[in-house]
């Protein structure tokens, strides 16, 4: 997207509505580019999010763009970014201008193998459960809760920040998102819910559930179904347990009240939550593993609320992008989408769905590629689950899901999980057979118990 002049047309050195000077790009990602800039008439830096073009000739994804900043510029937090205000120039570009923070993303450190021990997990926890309690008080859930959306200020871990609101809903329990409908989300810290069980909306338990994950993450866990794409369903089915962990009691009770596979049974209050768990001590505290870099084990000593928390040792500090490299979603009309990776092949981009469905996820399998077959399960995992839907095409969509499971037709070029699920095939089968399938009862007998 660079060239001579500047991403979409902004260089450094450009002047935005005589207010914002523009300093340097930041960072560029599925809905636009992130560059720093300065307010002359406040002498403040701040972060100007820039949507592409292909968006902003969108009646639909401008009318979006615009909403994220009214919503999020009515949050009072100091765990989530400020969002200043937006611009539209003469050109129509369209300008979101943010707080400037200079950082990181959590996903850096933790990429370099940076772990917090037991109480250090639950101070963090207990800024981020701030932000999250301040977006749901006005009904917004983020959907997105995972590192490369948790900006670090300069090494300090206790000042992070939710970021980048692109897949937000302002209808908690909706599919509505900031950028459409349907699934949204990183595939490896997303709720059972994301990813059609229990339901499919999205609700404040989401994001709790995501930001349960994370912490797993930041405690030196492994995140069941991490990497797996869509694949991680099959771990997000049951309820997590965290048996045998290496953490402290509190945190592992706190984490699993967090996990709970149904939304309904996972911990509401989770602020009073955390306080119980810092309130509890550390008696059967465990020693994290050690920080690269840093000079001791990850145990929480003495010392200065900054001190106690070594996680950050970074080669320096450098301003975050605040546009998140997650899934996101194209909508034409009212109907939904499937989901598009900035990483993605261009032939999955963007999935425009027409009078058929079925079909378009459909020839996504044929053209084959590992994000083509993640798309095109999200589709049709959508359409199984969507009771408005005809019982046709959720019974078309239900067997195209059990056969990238059943034993018996499942390959590895046409299917995104790792291997054949003769259960999860039955248990599909099942769903279809609920809606007056034949070939589904049939498959669903030999498969047997």
């Amino acid at each position: 997207m660079s060239n001579a002049n500047g991403v979409f047309g902004i260089k450094p050195g450009d002047v935005i509505q005589n207010t914002y000077k523009v300093e340097k790009l930041l960072g560029e990602g599925g809905m636009g580019a992130t560059f720093k800039g300065h307010n002359m008439t406040t002498d403040h830096d701040v972060a100007i999010k820039v949507m592409i073009p292909s968006f902003a000739k969108d009646e639909r994804a401008v009318s979006l763009f615009k909403r994220e900043s009214s919503l999020l510029r009515t949050v009072n937090s100091d765990a989530v970014i400020r969002y200043e205000t937006t611009l539209q120039d003469a050109e129509g570009r369209l300008f979101l201008v943010m707080e400037y923070v200079p950082g990181k993303p959590l996903a850096a450190y933790l990429k370099r193998g940076a772990r917090l021990d037991s109480e250090g997990v639950l101070k963090l926890a207990r800024r981020l459960a701030g932000g999250l309690d301040a977006i749901h008080k006005l009904n917004i859930v983020h959907r997105d809760i995972a590192p490369d959306n948790i900006l670090v200020p300069e090494e300090e871990i206790l000042k992070a920040k939710l970021i980048d609101f692109g897949l937000a809903s302002d209808t908690a329990g909706t599919e509505k998102s900031i950028l459409g409908d349907s699934v949204a989300g990183k595939f490896s810290y997303m709720a059972p819910e994301q990813l059609g069980l229990f339901g499919g909306k999205a609700t404040p338990a989401t994001d709790i559930y995501a930001l349960g994950l994370v912490l797993m993450q930041v405690a030196g866990l492994s995140v069941p179904g991490a990497g797996k794409g869509i694949g991680a369903i099959e771990s997000r089915r049951e309820d997590l347990s965290l048996a045998g962990a290496d953490i402290s009691t509190p945190l592992k009770k706190l984490l699993e009240s967090m996990l709970k596979a149904d939304p309904k049974d996972r911990v509401s209050n989770l602020s009073a939550a955390i306080s119980r768990a810092l309130e509890a001590g550390d008696d059967d505290e465990t020693t994290g593993p050690p920080i690269p870099g840093g000079t001791g084990s990850g145990s929480t000593g003495g010392g200065s609320e900054k001190s106690k928390l070594p996680l950050l040792i970074a080669a320096g500090v450098v301003g975050v992008a605040l546009i998140g490299g997650g899934a996101y979603f194209l909508t034409q009309g009212d109907r939904p989408t499937g989901p598009s990776s900035v990483t993605t092949t261009e032939e999955s981009k963007e999935i425009v769905v027409g009078d058929d469905p079925v079909d378009k996820a459909i020839e996504l399998v044929n053209t084959g590629g590992r994000e083509n077959l993640e798309v095109a399960l999200g589709v049709f995992m959508k359409l199984g689950n969507d009771a408005e839907a005809s019982s046709d095409t959720r019974i078309r969509a239900l067997m195209e899901v059990a056969k990238m499971y059943d034993p018996e037709t499942y390959d590895p070029n046409r299917s995104p999980f790792p291997q054949a699920n003769k259960n999860a095939a039955r248990r599909t089968y099942q769903k279809a057979a609920d809606l007056g399938s034949a070939d589904a009862l049939n498959a669903v007998n030999r498969l047997g118990e």
